[in-house]
Formats: C-alpha cells, structure tokens, sequence
C-alpha cells in the first residue's frame, strides 16, 4: 500500500492496488494520477450520489475462493437511473469489478477478448434477449446501455478527467454466469466474465449499517435539504432517504433528487386519487427482516376489451434490498429478482430453474398507470414493458416466473402465492386476513365487452336476411341497421374510456 499527500489539500491519500492509477482525494475530490512515482492532480470528480447499496469502501468478500477488497467506485447514469461499480483488488494480485445494480450483485474480471474464438457483435446490433454463445454457454442479452460515468471514489484503475467519459455497455446473463461487453473504446470490446453473487459473499461486519444507509441514500450529503415537492409545494415523505426518483402523491410530477435541488422531470397527467390495500411507509417484518414499503404502481395490460388492473408493491430492507407484493383479483403475491436466470427455452414454451421446468402460462403488455412513492428507477405514467409468466407443474414455491423485457432491458422475477393471513402477520393487521379476494385490484371489464357477441351475431343475421339487396335498393337500409345496432355499443366504450382514472 502507498500514501501519499494530496497536493491540493493536503489529506493522506491510500494507493491500496498496485494495478491503480488514480485516486480521488476524500477530503477535497481531487483527481489523483500517479505517474511513476509521482502524484499529479488532474481535475476534480464528481461526488458520487449516495444510495441504498450496503457496500462501501472497504468492504471485503470472497469470490472463488479468493479474497477480495473493495478500493474504489464509479457511478454510471443512464435515462432511468445509476448503477455502481465498485473496484476490486484481489489476494492474488489481480483487480475485478462488482456490479451494483438495484439489490443485484455480479464479480466479473477482465478476460482476453484475443483468446475468445465466438464473433462479438457490434454493440448497435446487440439487442436484449439476443443471445450470443461463448465458452459452451448460451447466454441472452440482459442489459444494453449508453451512460456516462458520473462521480467516483477511492481508486482505479484507469484515469478519468473531470468531464467523465460516455460509457457503451451491455451485460448478458447464463444461468449464474454474468458476461459484460464494454464498448467504451471502440468498436472492439473489452470483455468481462464472472458470475452473479448475493450479500452473503460479502463480509457482514464491513457493509455500511443499516442507519447510515437510510440517512445518506438518495442525497448528497450536506446538499439537498428541502423535500418539497418543486411542482406543487406538498412534502414528499421520506423519500429522499431511500432513492434518487421519487414521485410526487399530490400532483404525480416526477422529481428527480440526484441533483443541488431536486427538479421536476416531467409533470404526469393528474389522476384520480386511488385506495389501496398498503400505504407508502407502512412497515412489515417478512421471514425476519424488517421492510419499508416505499413505491407503489397500478399497472394495467394492453388488452382494449378487458383490461386488467393490478397493484405492485415495493419494499426495500436495508439488510435484504428490494421485495415486491402484488396484488390482483386472484390474491396476493411476493416478487424478487432472480440473481440466477433459467436456461434458455429450447421449444420456446417452457424454461428451466434449479431442475424444476416451467411452462409459458401467458403473454401481455404491462403499461403504469399511476407510480406513487420512491423507486430504484426512474418511473413514469405510460412506462410498458413487455411480459410473459411462465407456471410451475407443482405447488412449490416459486411457482410462478416472470420475464420482462423493453426496448434496453431483459430481466426475470420468482414469485410465489401468498395468503391473506400471511400478510396480516407480515403488517400486524388482523384485518387484512379476512379480506379474502381482492376487490381493489380487480380485473375490469368494459361496460360493452359482454355485448360485443350479441352485436356480430345481430350483423350477421341483418347481412343473411337482406342478403339479395345488399347491392340494390335495400343497402341504405342495411347500413342504417349495422348503424343502430352497434353505435350503442361504441357509444358505451367512450363513456367507460372517459370515466377511467
């Protein structure tokens, strides 16, 4: 290890990597290049924005049997959010990455892309769910993203100006394996291989405490201290402390709190205040570790006849990360991100977790009708995504997995069914358990769906008994009747469409 002195302020500096060429002085932000033995001061980074990752600058782990340090950090935006990555030095000498991404974890290192016989795409050409077969695995594309880099801490192992640098990457996924594509110097990437990891390959005692995350997350320290909504004056309750994108409950503007003062983004079109089983804030205790209900979403499918309307939950633990309840007409459900993906369908109908198979059950549009709270992403009124539910042939839970995809991102979920006295002891309401369905979240069916049946088999007995004046004297007559028997029935769909929240 070498310490140094900053020279713009004078703070002891730590070079803990011998692979790190710069470091950002704590005290001052200060860029720090190390050239040979000296120490250059090259600009000043950007302070990185607090959030809700437990780890932090030192935190240490193992990673196929090997030891590992946490040195340094980048964080990269994109449209909807940031993610982080974090600089590894390993005991045997060599540096890696962990991705840090919305409670989900991958240690990935720096691989010969010389040595790698599959054609590597072009990065325009690479699209999510496309997949790409390297080293005997298949793996689908999960993520593709242009960013910039937005702040850093500690060391790295690379230089980075004031300006930052635009960022072309895109991550695929196999089973636990994780694959990362970094286009950010040219046509040619640089090419990252490593697995999916969960907390427990962390040390414990060197992540950041639970207080510490709920008091910085969401802010720069010291900065951003008014929480008021900068649309409508209204307080956004807690927030701030677990997420960058929050979304006004009075007036449903978007605001974002990554920046000096927190902005609108955009102005969602007012809704209709809605009930809902669980309110934001509301705390629970599931298999031992303490939630906060944070965000809440009412998503709706595509279908035009008879939409479906359901409510999503998020909670978020310091300790276990983020937790989805969803709430329908059939019940009630529990939802994480899987950390491990099926394997790849061969027939196209059915997936394969943890030797349990998994057969499609349906297909939809899932479109955000109204996003209240605080979330990991940046989310908005008409946000869709496109979904398929695969079941379970057993009642084992999970028995139900989700596959969810948009135009730059592929992810899959595990849920299982959750009963009503179950929810009441997670919450301590009593009263939740005698609930039984759900009547909030129901499937809603347009006030002419049931008549469109009755509708044709009226046409088509006009079109059959006026068959031989259809091109006669008779049309006007024929069309006049098509008129009357469906013009109530458009008429009923306008009303229903206007009447929605």
């Amino acid at each position: 290890m070498q310490q140094i002195l900053c020279p713009q302020c004078g703070a002891p500096v730590k070079f803990q990597s011998a692979a790190s060429v710069m470091a950002v002085c704590g005290a001052c932000r200060s860029t720090l290049l190390k050239d040979a033995d000296a120490v250059r001061r090259i600009g000043t980074m950007s302070e990185v924005l607090e959030d809700y990752s437990p780890i932090q600058i030192g935190t240490t782990g193992r990673f196929e049997g090997k030891r590992f340090d946490v040195v340094g950090r980048l964080q990269l935006r994109y449209d909807d959010g940031f993610w982080n990555e974090w600089y590894l030095w390993f005991d045997d000498g060599q540096g890696g990455w962990l991705s840090d991404a919305s409670g989900q974890y991958a240690v990935t290192r720096a691989c010969d892309a010389t040595k790698i016989s599959s054609r590597l795409p072009t990065f325009g050409d690479i699209q999510p769910g496309q997949t790409l077969s390297l080293r005997g695995r298949l793996f689908a594309a999960a993520d593709v993203r242009t960013c910039r880099s937005t702040g850093g801490q500690g060391e790295l192992p690379f230089a980075v100006g004031e300006a930052g640098w635009e960022a072309r990457v895109a991550d695929y996924r196999a089973a636990d394996q994780f694959l990362t594509l970094d286009y950010s110097d040219g046509d040619t990437p640089a090419v990252y291989l490593g697995k999916a990891i969960g907390l427990d390959a962390l040390q414990r005692g060197s992540l950041r405490p639970a207080h510490l995350i709920e008091e910085t997350a969401g802010v720069f320290q010291g900065r951003i201290q008014a929480l008021d909504c900068p649309n409508c004056g209204a307080p956004i309750s807690f927030a701030a402390a677990l997420a960058t994108q929050v979304n006004c409950p009075s007036c449903q503007a978007v605001v974002d709190c990554s920046g000096d003062t927190a902005i609108v983004i955009a102005k969602q079109r007012k809704v209709a205040a809605f009930k809902t089983t669980l309110a934001l804030g509301e705390k629970a205790v599931i298999d031992g570790v303490a939630y906060t209900l944070i965000g809440l979403m009412r998503c709706t499918d595509s279908d035009p006849e008879k939409p479906y309307v359901w409510i999503e939950y998020l909670l978020h633990s310091p300790q276990a990360g983020f937790l989805w309840l969803v709430e329908t007409d059939d019940g009630w459900s529990r939802a994480r991100v899987c950390d491990r993906w099926p394997l790849l369908p061969k027939t196209g109908n059915t997936v394969l977790l943890n030797d349990r198979r998994y057969t499609r059950k349906e297909e939809y549009t899932s479109t955000v009708q109204v996003a209240l709270g605080a979330f990991n992403w940046r989310v908005r009124q008409g946000y869709t995504s496109r979904v398929t539910d695969y079941a379970a042939g057993n009642g084992k839970a999970p028995n139900m997995l989700t596959r969810e995809q948009t135009d730059s991102e592929l992810g899959w979920s595990a849920s299982d069914d959750i009963q009503p006295a179950q929810l009441a002891e997670w919450f301590k309401r009593p009263e939740l358990a005698k609930a039984g369905r759900k009547t909030r979240a129901t499937r809603v069916t347009s006030g002419n769906s049931n008549l469109t049946g009755p509708a044709w088999i009226a046409s088509l007995a006009l079109l059959f008994m006026n068959s031989g004046n259809l091109f006669g004297s008779g049309f006007i007559r024929v069309l006049l009747g098509l008129f009357f028997i469906w013009m109530p029935l458009v008429a009923l769909r306008l009303l229903w469409k206007g009447s929605k929240p």
